[in-house]
């Protein structure tokens, strides 16, 4: 394929760190700047935005930011595509968390835990393991009737690591710190299974037993000299009581190995993938991700090369290729008009742009409708045969969605502008007679000031009682413009800034972010703060009255770069804990708290032959209708509202048609939610 070569320097590239130190995987093309590109028309933000966002919910600070302990390690610590803290579901009131930590410059790097009391208090932390080994990019579950903590990491790393997993026996006497001596799983001489993940799922032995899965990524390589990167699965049944004893869990005579990807090494077709189980559907698991064709198309390819998912309806025990999906033939999501007029090399205006994958480290969730969401970073550009990728400023956050069918794709939240090729929103508008663009960018990667590196990482988080999903990011969009000298932002050069959007449908729409870590926040002082590599329990905790609370940790760098990868200084920096609560549905106005704040959206817009026209607001609604009018301000059709459990949320279907159930004209159209409360209108477009 057309980046097949710029790719494969850059995997061996991150992969000689890898060898060297345990520290990366790929990251993505190699990224050139676009030609003339106009950075007068850049437009200074202060939030992302779009007609379509709700707005940023309302948040506070259970736990204020709390360092842990101070690490020399200063990338990644959380591990890649995980969830690092996991709460006690059953038994115990807190909840664990793992990461990597090098508590000076000479010592080992050495997987930690810490736990976490309902009331966030830090009760205890330390190394898992009481021998001093190398160590790093950990995982943990949680056993659900006894509150007990499982998990594994890798260590001695090399062409032959090894990856031990243990328990901590929190059930003894309901204090943690009871590590057993881990199992050690040992690789065969060929392969070198590495980043273990832990998972904990039904089992297919009944109610009173569950599933815990080990899952190791494969470091050999393939004929090639790549990374395999197949995937071997570890699963055993264990009963599932209060008092029950886990150490048949460290027996390895009890555990079962199943490999996926395996025979797509010999095509050097590497996946990155992210695993999820369905709990609402034993039996589903799957992977999600994005694989890469490293020497091009060889011929009887076993996958179409993006994005892809593989599942299982056997918890795991069988991978049928007749359950792998594909998004399409290209290398590329969809494409996008070039408005902004980019050129090539040979000053060229292109038709057309790419908008593609970047960013690895990402986690997967199923939702309460049985879809399983994919973050990732979304990249804008064009390839150029023997050159490589161009791009610049738009690496905005998004999310694939498999719905069973289909995949869909959502920028998080939706951008200002809306193209009319595909009809997904983007970082550019026209406005009069100018093409204003937006810088974006999740993350710092290869940026223009060569002395730093950040990784990215994006996480979600879910309620599956109440379908509503959160998404958190380290965002360098405000660092990227201190970089372009755009005035107003010359404090963020060095303080990228935690973001966390919401949504309250499974993802169909996505709210303003919240910007949590800003210098400028008035609920704590970040201004001397370097917040990077955030992480979230995936599970959203209900507190009851509409408010649910989350558990964050992230590096506090003490300087702005990685010296892992020769970027920066080796000062360390502090694992910092905190937890949030947020009122997902509407923000207060501090003004008229008493008064019903209503949010009204539409999805998909544009849209060619039905739009949900959804709502909710911070009281019950009553007699409530929806009015469609075209741009002459004439009634097109009226709608009876749906309501959901509650009376504060409904919604309509509206499939293009008017009052005398024929089509109307494609355009723009204005729809108006009347209520007891009051009223609000918002705009579609039709597209058919």
């Amino acid at each position: 394929m057309k980046k097949t070569a710029i790719f494969i320097l850059l995997l061996l590239l991150c992969f000689s760190f890898t060898f060297a130190t345990d520290v990366m995987k790929p990251s993505g093309n190699e990224r050139i700047p676009v030609e003339n590109y106009n950075k007068a028309n850049m437009v200074p933000i202060s939030k992302y935005y779009s007609r379509n966002n709700p707005p940023a919910p309302e948040y506070e600070f259970i736990k204020e930011p709390t360092p842990i302990m101070t690490s020399y390690y200063d990338y990644m610590p959380g591990s890649y595509a995980t969830h690092p803290i996991r709460i006690q579901t059953e038994w115990g009131d807190g909840h664990y968390a793992t990461f990597i930590g090098r508590p000076s410059m000479e010592s080992n790097r050495r997987q930690y835990w810490a736990y976490m009391d309902s009331d966030c208090n830090i009760v205890d932390w330390g190394t898992i393991s009481t021998y001093d080994y190398w160590q790093g990019y950990g995982s943990i579950g949680i056993h659900p009737e006894t509150g007990n903590c499982i998990a594994a990491w890798h260590e001695d790393f090399g062409d032959d690591p090894k990856v031990p997993i243990t328990y901590d026996d929190y059930d003894l006497i309901e204090i943690p710190g009871f590590w057993s001596t881990p199992l050690v799983v040992y690789n065969d001489g060929t392969n070198a299974y590495c980043w273990p993940y832990v998972y904990i799922g039904p089992s297919p032995m009944g109610e009173d037993y569950v599933r815990v899965y080990l899952l190791s990524n494969n470091n050999a390589h393939d004929p090639f000299g790549n990374p395999c990167e197949d995937v071997r699965i570890m699963f055993t049944d264990v009963e599932n009581y209060n008092g029950m004893d886990l150490l048949g869990l460290l027996d390895i005579e009890n555990w079962s190995e199943v490999t996926v990807f395996t025979d797509w090494r010999d095509y050097s077709c590497r996946p990155f993938q992210s695993f999820a189980i369905d709990y609402n559907t034993p039996g589903k698991l799957a992977f999600i991700g994005y694989d890469a064709w490293l020497e091009g198309d060889l011929g009887d390819m076993p996958v179409n090369e993006g994005i892809f998912v593989w599942e299982s309806y056997d918890y795991g025990e069988t991978w049928d290729y007749a359950n792998l999906h594909t998004d399409g033939p290209t290398d590329y999501i969809y494409i996008v008009e070039n408005i902004p007029g980019f050129t090539d090399n040979q000053q060229n205006i292109l038709d057309s742009i790419e908008v593609d994958v970047a960013g690895w480290h990402n986690t997967a969730l199923f939702d309460s409708e049985g879809n399983i969401h994919w973050t990732y970073m979304q990249q804008y550009g064009f390839t150029e045969e023997g050159v490589g990728y161009h791009f610049k400023h738009y690496l905005p956050q998004a999310e694939a969605v498999w719905d069973g069918s289909n995949f869909i794709f959502h920028e998080i939240p939706e951008m200002p502008g809306t193209d009319p090729l595909s009809g997904h929103s983007v970082p550019w508008e026209i406005v009069g007679d100018d093409t204003l663009t937006y810088t974006t960018i999740g993350y710092c990667l290869y940026p223009a000031d060569a002395s730093i590196f950040h990784e990215n990482t994006q996480k979600q988080a879910i309620n599956l009682e109440n379908n509503w999903m959160l998404q958190m990011w380290a965002d360098g969009t405000y660092h990227q413009m201190a970089l372009d000298e755009v005035p107003g932002y010359e404090d963020y050069l060095e303080h990228p800034i935690i973001f966390i959007s919401v949504s309250m449908n499974n993802g169909e729409t996505w709210s303003e972010p919240i910007e949590l870590t800003d210098i400028n926040s008035t609920l704590f002082d970040f201004s001397e703060q370097i917040t990077v590599y955030p992480y979230v329990c995936d599970q959203i905790v209900d507190l009851g009255d509409d408010w649910y609370q989350i558990y964050i940790y992230y590096l506090d760098d003490n300087s702005f770069g990685s010296f892992i990868h020769g970027q920066g200084q080796n000062n360390g920096g502090q694992i910092t804990y905190c937890s949030i609560k947020i009122h997902p549905y509407w923000s207060v106005d501090p003004e008229n708290p008493n008064t019903s704040i209503i949010s009204l959206i539409n999805y998909p817009n544009p849209f060619s032959t039905y739009t949900k026209i959804s709502f909710s607001a911070s009281k019950g609604i009553k007699h409530s209708s929806i009015k469609i009018y075209n741009t002459k301000g004439q009634l097109v059709r009226t709608l009876e509202p749906s309501y959901d459990e509650t009376p504060n949320q409904g919604y309509a279907i509206w499939d293009g048609k008017n009052d005398n159930n024929n089509d109307v004209a494609n355009g723009i159209y204005f729809y108006k939610l009347e209520t007891n409360n009051g009223s609000v209108t918002n705009k579609m477009l039709l597209t058919k």
